[in-house]
C-alpha cells in the first residue's frame, strides 16, 4: 500500500498564513498538515519512502522539511499547480503509484488515529471518507449514494437534501480502480475541463458504473479540512482539547 499527498496548492483563504508557504506546511499546534498526516501514516505502517507528495507552490520548501526531517517521500512536481485544478495533482503521481494500491489525501486534512485503519479494513475496490451530515451548505463536497450503498454521486454542487455527507478528502484506491481513475484524469484536458478537482473523477466512475466506491463513515471520528482561518482554529481547538 502507498500513499500520495496532495500538497502543491497555495491557500488563498488561508493568507496571510500562506504568503510565505504552501498550504500543507502551515502549522496546527506547532506541527504542520503535512507532517501530521506522515505521522497518520507511519502508525498503520505507511514507510514514508510509500508516500508520494506532489508539490506546486513553495515545492523548494517541502523539499527542505524532507531534508530537515530525514523523510524519503518521494516528490513529483505539478507544473500546472497555479493555472489547474487539482485533479492534474492527483494525475502527476501516476507513474510514480506503479500501479500499486494507494491512499490518497488532500494535503489540508486533520484527522485521528481512528481513520486508517477504518479505510484500510475496507475492502471495496474504493473508498471514501464520509462524515455524516444533513445540514450542509454550498462549500462541502456532498455524496450521494444509491440504493446499494455505494457512491452514486459526488460534487459541491448536489442538492443537499439528497446526500448523506461530505466527503473529508481521504480515499482508498486498489490497483485497478487506480488504473481506471488515472485513464479518467488524463481525459480532462482534451474535454477542456481543466478547472474541475479529481473528485469529479470519483463521479464520473461511479455514476457509470465502472468503479463502486464504498462509504467510511468516520462521523465519530475527529477529521477536518482546513480551508480557511476559522478552519484552522477549530482544527487547534480539537487538537489541544485531546491532550
Amino acid at each position: 500500500m502507498r500513499a500520495v499527498i496532495l500538497a502543491a496548492g497555495r491557500g488563498n483563504r488561508l493568507a496571510p498564513l500562506t504568503d510565505d508557504r504552501p498550504k500543507p506546511l502551515v502549522e496546527v499546534v506547532g506541527r504542520s498538515l503535512l507532517l501530521r498526516t506522515l505521522d497518520r501514516l507511519r502508525e498503520v505502517g505507511i514507510d514514508d519512502r510509500a508516500v508520494v507528495i506532489v508539490t506546486g507552490y513553495r515545492a523548494e520548501m517541502i523539499e527542505a522539511v524532507m531534508r530537515r526531517e530525514g523523510l524519503g517521500c518521494e516528490l513529483v512536481f505539478n507544473p500546472r499547480w497555479h493555472d489547474w485544478n487539482n485533479f492534474y495533482s492527483l494525475l502527476v503521481a501516476r507513474e510514480a503509484m506503479r500501479g500499486e494500491a494507494f491512499l490518497q489525501f488532500d494535503g489540508d486534512v486533520v484527522f485521528d488515529a481512528k481513520v486508517l485503519p477504518r479505510m484500510l479494513a475496507r475492502r471495496d475496490e474504493a473508498a471514501l471518507a464520509v462524515e455524516l451530515q444533513s445540514d450542509m451548505g454550498a462549500e462541502p463536497m456532498k455524496v450521494v449514494v444509491g440504493d446499494d450503498g455505494y457512491l452514486r454521486e459526488l460534487s459541491k454542487t448536489l442538492d443537499p437534501a439528497r446526500a448523506i455527507g461530505e466527503y473529508i478528502g481521504i480515499t482508498r484506491i486498489d490497483a485497478g480502480t487506480g488504473e481506471l481513475l488515472f485513464a479518467d484524469l488524463a481525459r480532462f484536458e482534451a474535454e477542456g475541463i481543466t478547472q474541475e478537482y479529481y473528485d469529479h473523477s470519483y463521479h464520473r466512475l461511479a455514476s457509470t458504473g465502472r468503479a463502486r466506491f464504498g462509504i467510511v463513515d468516520i462521523t465519530d471520528c475527529e477529521a477536518l479540512e482546513v480551508d480557511d482561518l476559522a478552519d484552522l482554529q477549530r482544527a487547534e481547538a480539537c487538537l489541544q482539547g485531546r491532550r
